[in-house]
């Protein structure tokens, strides 16, 4: 029972409130992308997607090793603890064109802010009705919203997110 309530606080809280407030950061930091999705509300499902990659809200993950294994030349002796820097596979232009730039119509989003295969995050398909109901009610309710002042990132280990967005309309 405490686990599942650590598991539903911080993934299901604490990733939320990142995605939204480092979304709403980079969408009035790249405003044109802003007023693009106040235009075309369709634009709604890709604008999630995207913005959960740009600057996802889980940037690091660490895994083990439960077998020796060789990957691209570098070897992981069993019991290796591997970190997983999700935010710079969300960058890879290998996968993605134009990987730092928000694109709120970006198709085929192949991100990977929710993980993948066994460790795919359960709260997913939440998360982004959470993200698809609240954002879209955000900016067209305060179409003027502005940033005061630049933002300040938390000082955390696992999640990326920040302290604070001051913003006017």
């Amino acid at each position: 029972l405490v686990t599942t309530c650590i598991l539903l606080l911080n993934a299901g809280h604490e990733a939320t409130v990142n995605v939204i407030g480092n979304g709403v950061f980079a969408l009035l930091k790249q405003r044109e992308q802003l007023e693009l999705w106040q235009k075309k509300p369709e634009l709604t499902e890709t604008a999630v997607e995207e913005l959960l990659r740009f600057d996802t809200p889980l940037h690091l993950f660490t895994r083990w090793a439960l077998e020796d294994v060789t990957y691209k030349g570098h070897h992981f002796p069993f019991g290796t603890q591997i970190a997983l820097l999700l935010g710079a596979a969300n960058r890879d232009p290998a996968v993605f064109n134009q990987p730092n730039a928000l694109k709120l119509g970006r198709l085929h989003n192949q991100h990977v802010s929710f993980g993948g295969g066994i460790h795919y995050c359960l709260g997913a398909p939440l998360a982004r009705l959470e993200l698809q109901t609240s954002l879209p009610i955000l900016i067209q309710r305060l179409p003027n919203l502005n940033l005061i002042q630049e933002p300040s990132f938390k000082n955390s280990y696992h999640f990326h997110g920040l302290e604070s967005l001051w913003v006017a309309w």
